[in-house]
Parts: structure tokens; C-alpha cells; sequence
């Protein structure tokens, strides 16, 4: 329910990546870069530096990032209260998962958990191990999935 463009910019300026966000949240990479002028539109500010092939947070960028992961956060907790008072097994799930287990092992498991709980709202983020265990310790993530020893 939330605004998409908060969850493309928060994807964007946690991978700090237009192409990886675009992947993880499977849109084009033209998809995402229009989200983001969008939001730089409506705040008449950028969000993003772009150099060379990077790009990093501005400080207007950062003030959004912390409002939209509080109205995402704001949004989960409201659709669990609902499900929980009519009686419903819903909410959503967030999944880390790294390259080849995102990309080979998860999507099947995934389908396959929709089709017994289909209230449930799925994510899934693809990213580097580092990343996910990042996004775990951060509690982005509910849950993370990686090939190789994370050393916790």
C-alpha cells in the first residue's frame, strides 16, 4: 500500500545502485530511475549524487530515507494489526537472500510458500552475502539466506 516510489528509493539508496534495485525489485533499471525523478520532482530536490557510475545520498536524500523507512515500517505494523483483528494469517515476510540462492532457490520456495499462505505479503532482496547480513542486523530482513559461512 505504501507509495512504491518510497519502496523503489529506499531499495535504491540501500543498494546505493540503480541496476541492483532494479533487479531486486524486478523492474527495469529505466523503471526505477523514473521513480526516483519522481520523488526528486515532487521534492524539487535531488535525492541521489550521480558520479561516475556511483551514486550516494544527498542530505535531502538521507532526511527521505529515514521518513520513508519509518512509513514502510508504519505500513507492516498497520497490516498486521488488521490481520490480527479479523482473525487472519497475514503480514508480510522480507527475505534476503544472495546471488545464486535469490536467483535459483528461493523463487520456487517461494511459490510454493504463496500457495499455502497466500495473505501473507512476500519480499524478496537479492544481494551480495555481505548485504544480506547487513540487512539482517539491521533488521531489514526478516529472514536471510546465504550460500557460504556468515561467521554469526
Amino acid at each position: 500500500m505504501a507509495d512504491r516510489r518510497l519502496q523503489v528509493f529506499s531499495t535504491v539508496a540501500r543498494l546505493l545502485s540503480f541496476t541492483k534495485a532494479a533487479d531486486a525489485l524486478h523492474m527495469t533499471q529505466p523503471a526505477v530511475t523514473f521513480q526516483i525523478r519522481q520523488l526528486e520532482e515532487h521534492f524539487n530536490t535531488r535525492l541521489f549524487n550521480r558520479t561516475h557510475n556511483r551514486i550516494s545520498l544527498t542530505v535531502a536524500g538521507e532526511m527521505v530515507r529515514g521518513y520513508a523507512d519509518q512509513i514502510m515500517g508504519l505500513q507492516i505494523e498497520m497490516d498486521d494489526a488488521v490481520s490480527e483483528l479479523t482473525g487472519g494469517a497475514g503480514g508480510q515476510l522480507v527475505l534476503g537472500a544472495s546471488m545464486t540462492i535469490g536467483q535459483y532457490v528461493v523463487p520456487t520456495l517461494l511459490g510454493q510458500y504463496r500457495t499455502q499462505f497466500p495473505e501473507v505479503a512476500l519480499r524478496l532482496f537479492v544481494a551480495n552475502t555481505v548485504s544480506v547480513i547487513h540487512m539482517v542486523e539491521d533488521s531489514d530482513i526478516d529472514v536471510g539466506i546465504v550460500e557460504g559461512p556468515c561467521g554469526q
